[in-house]
This record gives structure tokens, sequence and C-alpha cells, in this order.
């Protein structure tokens, strides 16, 4: 893979850059990454655009072999933009405008943000899209990371369009979420609320189809987002690739990404662990989202075992490699003059300089990893289920950090390999599939899993698979998939608490056509879903 690095030249004084740059060539970085956070500095005033110094740093960096990922700068509005524009700020869940003098303090529903930021976006694309050492491109930084949700005017005008183009009447909505409940019924759109928290002396939460309501759309403007500057950038940019660094699902994931990366053109992301089943499983999720190989924009440069971990993201068809960062910085809120950058701060290599440059010359030769075969065994990740079982006051489980450190876990240190599956239309040549924690109903993806089930496959789901249909709402009749796959007869669902667990926590069992599905307590631990993957591997030994 290339292995790339996070640079910050308007940090630097312009004489720095070529001994900064001459020490990441020889330490085999072939390519920087750079301007996330630059708006200030390339827009000082609205309107006034200085460029120079981003000129030198790209022509700087291409004199000494380095190539540029050039960044879109969105995240940090500067202030003239924030005085001129307050509507630009998003507001918390507290009802508090969220200040100037951090970042990602921008509504993506204000359309002062997105006119500024549509235009500096388009201004670097007409200036650099040809630019022969501007070989790629990432969108903002970090979607979704520190401003997940906005409850300001403009979000909340935004999310009665929103409401109005997904269920066309205030009637439907009405109908379909159950408002009779607490005599909730709204006759206007404008009278649907946000779901900020309700002050009340007894604790009070909004109506849960509301909640996913609101999370879907909040998801929704951050990719719609992503996509008009791509929209903005491929006129000018050929076919140079575009990317954006997601996160990691442990701080939150509020973006979908199967539609965050619909119309990019290749996975990017940032992770920060030093857990081999949580690297690996970041991995295979990237991989999964376009079938394709993927680039790590981030990665700690720190860790003890890098080359290890280098080696194990490569090994999951990780193509760029970019090290986050090449020095501490001495200012601002990530200040740090201790940490173990690729250099210390005061510009000498650190104690993984080393590691990289020999990790580089061992891989001089670079061959772009081919398509992945798929694996053995889907493992389905659905982030509208994971959104419900946030929102759940009464009954809330923590999705993402189970199917990380329990289920995808369990996999991983058994020595299987894995594909995460995002959609029902993945569901293709697997041996084995594992829906874990899939509580809202999907009649596309039931219908596959009956046919994948039918012509041979093996399906191990959890015990509250299909509870719940695509607005929150508890179904009150059982999907026909538990009949016909787990011969589950009763009238009710399968419940989630008995007297006595069944063994293995395994409650229902069933053949169907030639295949075979096995339903697993919702909670099951990670020995219990090695045994459980374990019956299904003995049921079909073709499995690798």
């Amino acid at each position: 893979m290339i292995l790339g690095a996070a640079y910050y030249p308007e940090h630097e004084e312009p004489a720095q850059w070529p001994i900064d740059y001459k020490k990441l060539s020889a330490a085999g970085i072939r390519q920087i990454r750079i301007a996330e956070f630059a708006w200030t500095v390339l827009e000082p005033q609205d309107g006034q655009f200085d460029w120079s110094w981003l000129d030198e740093a790209i022509e700087t960096a291409a004199a000494h072999g380095l190539d540029v990922v050039l960044c879109t700068p969105t995240a940090c509005p500067p202030v003239w933009l924030v005085e001129r524009h307050p509507d630009v700020l998003p507001v918390n869940r507290s009802g508090r405008t969220v200040g100037f003098g951090a970042r990602q303090h921008r509504s993506y529903h204000s359309a002062n943000y997105l006119r500024y930021a549509m235009r500096i976006v388009a201004e670097m694309g007409k200036r650099y899209g040809h630019h022969p050492a501007v070989v790629a491109w990432q969108l903002d930084n970090e979607f979704g990371g520190e401003t997940k949700y906005d409850f300001g005017a403009c979000a909340r005008d935004a999310f009665h369009a929103y409401l109005a183009d997904e269920y066309g009447t205030v009637e439907e909505l009405n109908r379909r979420w159950g408002t009779v409940f607490w005599s909730q019924r709204y006759e206007r759109w404008d009278q649907i609320p946000l779901p900020a928290p309700i002050d009340a002396d007894v604790t009070m939460w909004h109506h849960p189809s509301l909640e996913l309501a609101f999370a879907k759309f909040s998801s929704l403007a951050i990719t719609r987002f992503a996509a008009a500057q791509a929209s903005a950038l491929r006129p000018y940019t050929g076919d140079r690739p575009i990317t954006t660094n997601a996160f990691m699902f442990r701080y939150g994931d509020s973006v979908s990404w199967p539609v965050l990366f619909e119309e990019l053109d290749v996975v990017g992301m940032d992770i920060y662990s030093d857990k081999p089943h949580e690297i690996a499983f970041y991995g295979d999720a990237c991989r999964g989202v376009l079938r394709r190989p993927f680039w790590m924009m981030e990665y700690g440069t720190g860790s003890r075992r890098l080359l290890s971990e280098m080696e194990l993201v490569r090994d999951r068809g990780c193509s760029r490699f970019f090290l986050f960062k090449t020095k501490p910085f001495p200012w601002g809120q990530e200040q740090g003059s201790g940490a173990p950058e690729l250099l210390t701060i005061t510009g000498e290599p650190s104690a993984n300089y080393g590691a990289v440059r020999d990790y580089a010359q061992a891989h001089a030769d670079y061959i772009e990893p081919a398509v992945a075969e798929p694996s053995p065994i889907g493992l389905y990740y659905h982030f509208e289920s994971s959104w419900s079982y946030r929102i759940a006051v009464s009954d809330r489980v923590p999705y993402p950090d189970y199917l990380v450190d329990t289920v995808y876990r369990s996999l991983y240190e058994g020595g299987l390999s894995v594909d995460l599956l995002y959609n029902a239309s993945q569901i293709v040549d697997y041996k084995l599939i594992i829906v874990p924690l899939h509580v809202l109903h999907d009649e596309e993806l039931e219908d596959r899993l009956l046919a994948f089930v039918h012509g041979g496959g093996r399906l191990i789901v959890t015990t509250d698979l299909f509870r719940k249909n695509r607005d929150n709402v508890f179904l009150t009749q059982v999907p026909r998939l538990y009949a016909a796959l787990l011969g589950w007869q009763q009238p009710n669902f399968v419940p989630d608490a008995i007297a006595e667990r069944p063994a293995g926590g395994i409650y229902a069992a069933g053949e169907y056509g030639s295949g075979s599905a096995w339903m697993i307590a919702r909670d099951a631990s990670a020995a219990e879903w090695r045994a459980a993957v374990a019956s299904a591997l003995m049921a079909d030994q073709a499995i690798g």
C-alpha cells in the first residue's frame, strides 16, 4: 500500500517545508494530506482568497517527490463567516448555540453555510483540480464527528420539509407513528418538534418514531452535503478519486456509510485503536461498502505495534495508508510536545520513523490490491437498527460495541474471514450470513434471507429480528421468516427473558430448502457466538 502522512503547511514557515518534506520522502512517504482545517488562511476575508502559500506548499512537495491529497476545509468555518451569518452555527440538544472556537461549528441546514462552503470547494477545484501533484481529494473531516445533530431553526424547517416529502400528509404520519398515544396528533408540519430533551421533573422522552425520523434526517443532511461537494469538484478534477474520512462507530455511527460513499470513489476512514479485532473490523467494514480497496486516511503514528497493524490493514484491502501525523502540534486543542509522531516536535525522527522507513523499503514494489474474493461469512451491519437501539430508553442496547467487541471479535479470534454487509443486495454467494440486532423489519432483506437459506445458505439471527417496522413501531404480527426458517409456530415473538436459557443461547433452529437457520439470544456471549458459528460451520463443511 502507498504510504502517506498528514501535514499542515499553514502551521510552518515556508522555509521549513522542504526540510520536513525531505524527511517524509526519506521515510518512504509518497503522499501528504493537507488543508482540511485551512479555511481561514485560504479565505481570510469574505471572497478574498489567498492561494499563494498553498501553491508554494504543493509545488515544494512535488519537488520532493510527494503527491498531494487535497482536503476541502469546510469543517472549520472562519470567524468572519460566523459573525456575518450567525445561523451558520448549530444548536445543541440543550438549545444552546455551538459557539466559535473548536471545529464542526456548522449547521448543514444553514443556507448561508452551504453557500459559502460550496463556494470555497468550487474555487479549490478550479485552481487545483488539474494540478499534476494533486492526485486525490478528501471532503471535509470526519463527518458526523463533533456535531452529529442540529436543533436550530434552520434544522427545524428542513426537518419539516423532510417529513412532508417522506410521509406526504400529516394524516399519514399520524397513522404510521400512532400519535393518538398521549394525544400527540399533529395538524401541521410546523407543530412537530425536534427531539431535544424534555425538561420535566420526571424523566421523559420523545416519541421513538420522531427520534428515528430525526436520526435518518440528520444522516441524510450530511450525506447530501458530501455528495454536493463531490459534484462541485468533479467538473475540475477529472478522474482523480474523491473520498472522505469516516470515523469509528464507538464515537457514534450517526452517518450511514453506504449512503455517504455512494457518490464517492473510494471509502476512507480514520482509526485510533490498539485492539487487533477492532482494527480488523474496520478494515473489513471499509472494504465492504464499495467492494473494492479502501484508504486509511488517519492512523495513529505512535502505536507500539505499528508494523504488524499496517500489515493487518493492508491484508484487508487498504491501498493507501496515511499516518497522523508528521509532527506534534505546538498549539491548539491537540497540542502536545511528547506525542510520538513521525517526527518529534523539534523535527527529529521518532522511534516509529525507522519502522515506517523499513516497511516502505520492504514493500517498495507496490501493486494495487485486487478486488477481494467474497469471504465465506457475511456479517450484516444496519445503521438504522443501531439508531433505534440508541433511542430506546427502556431497552437501550450498545449496538456498535456489541457487533465489534462480541460478534465480530468471536469470528476474528476464530481465524474466520468476514465481509461486512450493509444492504440486502449484497447477500450473494456466502456460506453463512450473520444478522445480529436487526430490529427493524425490511421486506427486501426478509425475501433475500428466505431465498438465501432455501438455496443452501446458513443463517444466524438474534431474538430481536424484525420486531419493529421502519417507523420504529413494534409489529403486531410475527414476520413469515420465523415460521419458514426457524419452525417458530407461536403467534408471539421469541421472548428475550425466560426462566431457563436454552443451551448455547439458541432459541430456535430450523431447515428450509437446502439450508439451515439458527436464532441466538440477543445478548449472546462471545462463547455462545462461537458455539453457534461452529454449529453452522459443521452444517456446511465447505466453509473455509
